[in-house]
């Protein structure tokens, strides 16, 4: 593995800790001071202020006329459907239920891009997704004390998103071979909006900004930030030269960190059962991301 590979594999890496992270951070904001619609018009249009203004002087422009329509599936897969779903399933059903069905994106990944991308089943690949898969289920079944029930609108929400960002890696695959990372971005996020407003504007504007605290606008400057900005610009980055699969892979870290980032921060208990887990998640990413020799 070169090392222009290992800073991608670096990169994600860093994404899937933002991730872990955004779980616990996600619950300081909603839905006790923002619901979950009117969280993601701020998200997004932020965050698309953000990457038009990074975008001054690149002067890479888009083919509408022959890549408009998937620019505009990846915007409606990779952040209206997505976003979406995912914070209204999270505040419908437990985060167990969640976390669970989060750990299908993978699949979702590389079904996806084996009837799309015509990517390679091996049986290697297949190996890894089943052990990060049981990995991340020690993680969630295991590593709790209790088991609370969910809601099967919340579920089904998830499983959308689940299956939205799954299409979304693999949609906009192609076209990073003609543009660059911020151009992509800043695109599809612009898009997102005009998909995301109507949805969301009445939750953001009833929102009681005076109930909130310093750490609320620290919470939300982080997701918009971190888990927004610079985890969709890695992930663009990253799969220049890695397949969907790979970046989905990925998902797999987002438990491991998740429960790390909680045990430290918002004291819950790391047991042997997560470090055993983690294991488990590593090897399956490990398998996955190995080049296939035969």
């Amino acid at each position: 593995m070169s090392f222009s590979e290992i800073k991608r594999h670096l990169a994600l890496l860093f994404v899937g800790i933002l991730y872990g992270a955004n779980y616990s951070v996600v619950k300081t904001v909603t839905p006790d001071f923002i619901q979950p619609f009117g969280f993601i018009v701020i998200r997004v249009v932020v965050a698309t202020a953000l990457f038009w203004l990074i975008s001054i002087g690149i002067k890479t422009k888009i083919d509408w006329k022959k890549d408009g329509g998937r620019v505009f599936l990846c915007a409606l897969f990779g952040v209206g459907i997505n976003m979406l779903a995912f914070f209204k399933g999270v505040s419908l059903t437990s985060a167990i239920n969640g976390s669970i069905i989060m750990t299908l994106t993978p699949a979702m990944v590389f079904i996806t891009s084996a009837l799309i991308l015509k990517e390679r089943v091996t049986g290697q690949k297949i190996i890894g997704l089943l052990i990060g898969f049981v990995g991340a289920l020690i993680i969630i079944y295991m590593g709790k004390s209790a088991v609370s029930q969910g809601d099967w609108r919340g579920d089904l929400l998830v499983i959308l998103n689940a299956t939205s960002y799954g299409t979304y890696l693999v949609l906009v695959k192609p076209l990073l071979s003609k543009y660059d990372p911020i151009t992509l971005s800043k695109w599809i996020f612009l898009i997102g909006c005009f998909l995301v407003l109507p949805v969301g504007w009445n939750e953001f504007s009833t929102t009681e900004w005076h109930n909130f605290t310093t750490q609320t606008y620290w919470a939300i400057a982080f997701v918009i930030i971190g888990v927004t900005f610079m985890v969709y610009l890695l992930n663009i980055w990253a799969m220049k030269k890695v397949n969907p699969s790979t970046v989905g892979a990925y998902i797999y870290v987002q438990p491991v960190f998740a429960v790390l980032i909680a045990s430290l921060f918002y004291g819950e208990s790391l047991t042997l059962i997560h470090l055993v887990a983690a294991v488990l998640v590593f090897i399956g990413v490990g398998l996955i991301t190995r080049p296939f020799k035969g």
